[in-house]
């Protein structure tokens, strides 16, 4: 949850921060030391006298932050004054202090019932134990209550807003933190948190503003602000701009899991696979064995040729995942390229059984069998892999790599215009992928299309040389 002075974390995927929580130590705990007279009815001058001695008893030991003493010497008072709405109040917060939130709710409700004022002091401090406890329903009836009072509350509306996350309202999460931003434009914290909602609204643009703005405006969160600007702008095609906001998201904030991801993903589709390596063992230093990191790891292994890496980040992943199919498909493709056949297949039908259907591990299947003489299973697996890839595809179709596969397993079923097709749409997602570049090269050579090969692999040469001078080994058969 998000909100500079209100209730409790924002996740990014994980955070901590002060809260609410300081702010009104500060605030109650100065407030208490005052002294308020006690409401007491038909009490004798002795009743009064005792539990004036026990408040102020109780009042110093709060002050010294022993609040279980105050606590319990607010209590003795209670005993002898009961309609006292003051001392409820001060051993409700007394039990705040010491996170016994059942108590402390008992006692601040009692305090409402015999007429505390300001109630608004209870509205707060309650609201926000009602929402440590998930209990959104009563927060949000203290916040409108609040609210209610002081309609410019700026403390209430930012927790109206993140109460409102919690309960999945973002347009009225949205609405409360526009509130908010009217009375105070320049909270950079407010700012970070409408990015937060734009993000889960899909407004990519007002998501990398509110982002900006909370940067600029100097954000308590900047790691998580830089982040958010980085997904903005992945996700508005400009690398340049998600790969520096990525990398200060990091640097500021090391454990904001998604920021490595993400940021190998970009470095993945500018062909910088090394780049993606390095992050992605960045990111285990601080998530160490992570299955999905391995995972990943292993695909930016294959891209960069690195077969025997590609295996043991592979396995690595299934010791973390043993249920996750992609975990095996990956190590699947990794034995392929280290010719080891058997152990492919044998990687590939454990993928299959965990994820039947799956197009990509059927293309790897196919290719294991291929490899090794058994063109009839093969011919069978990579119509399977097509089959599942086009419904990859159909739900992805703005990741290029499904497009690239798709690609592969229409060469390998001899679909050739279909897989220039596909290769054609990976590429329009991601221009430097060097390896569809040159299969789309390679299959234009097959076709005699020597324009379409040479086109290949001019785009090629300031990329991957390697590759380059091999697709032009192919054109100079022609």
């Amino acid at each position: 949850m998000t909100g500079p002075s209100f209730y409790s974390d924002v996740r990014i995927p994980i955070m901590k921060r002060k809260t609410l929580l300081d702010i009104t130590l500060k605030i109650f705990t100065a407030f208490l030391l005052i002294s308020i007279p006690l409401t007491i009815l038909a009490q004798s001058k002795k009743d009064r006298q005792k539990a004036k001695k026990l408040v102020d008893q109780a009042e110093a030991a709060f002050a010294q932050k022993n609040y279980r003493q105050a606590a319990d010497l607010y209590g003795q008072a209670i005993v002898i004054v009961p309609n006292s709405p003051n001392i409820h109040y001060r051993k409700g917060y007394a039990h705040f202090n010491l996170k016994e939130n059942d108590q402390a709710i008992s006692e601040f409700t009692t305090a409402l019932s015999q007429g505390f004022k300001p109630p608004i002091d209870i509205y707060r401090v309650r609201a926000f134990i009602y929402y440590d406890q998930k209990n959104w329903d009563g927060a949000l009836d203290d916040v409108k209550k609040g609210l209610e009072i002081a309609p410019n509350d700026l403390q209430f509306l930012k927790g109206l807003g993140e109460i409102d996350i919690a309960r999945n309202d973002l347009p009225g999460a949205l609405e409360a933190f526009k509130r908010a931003a009217a009375i105070a434009p320049k909270d950079p914290d407010i700012s970070y948190n409408m990015a937060r909602v734009y993000s889960s609204l899909g407004d990519v643009t007002a998501q990398g503003t509110a982002a900006e703005a909370a940067l600029a405006d100097g954000t308590r969160f900047p790691g998580e602000a830089h982040y958010l600007l980085g997904d903005a702008y992945q996700k508005q095609k400009n690398p340049a701009g998600a790969i520096d906001e990525y990398q200060k998201a990091i640097n500021s904030k090391p454990d904001i899991y998604q920021a490595y991801r993400n940021l190998t993903e970009v470095y993945r589709g500018e062909n910088r696979y090394d780049d993606a390596i390095k992050v992605s063992n960045q990111a285990l230093l601080v998530f160490p064995g992570d299955g999905n990191i391995n995972t990943d790891l292993s695909w930016y292994y294959s891209l960069a040729d690195r077969p025997a890496e590609a295996v043991q980040a592979a396995n690595k992943a299934i010791a973390a995942l043993p249920n996750e199919y992609t975990a095996y498909t990956n190590l699947c493709r990794a034995y392929n390229e280290t010719k080891e056949y058997v152990k492919a297949i044998t990687a590939c039908n454990a993928a299959l059984k965990l994820r039947p259907g799956d197009g990509e591990t059927y293309f790897y299947l196919g290719r294991a069998y291929n490899l090794t003489g058994r063109t009839s299973e093969a011919t069978q697996y990579y119509g399977l892999a097509v089959k599942g890839l086009i419904e990859f595809t159909k739900a992805n179709p703005d990741y290029s790599d499904g497009w690239y596969l798709l690609g592969n397993a229409y060469f390998a079923d001899n679909q050739r215009d279909k897989a220039v097709d596909a290769y054609r749409q990976c590429l329009a997602l991601s221009p430097k992928f060097t390896k569809a570049r040159y299969n789309l090269g390679i299959i234009y050579t097959r076709k005699k299309n020597k324009a379409g090969a040479m086109e290949q692999y001019s785009a090629l040469m300031p990329l991957d040389l390697k590759l380059a001078n091999a697709l032009k080994a192919e054109i100079d058969k022609m």
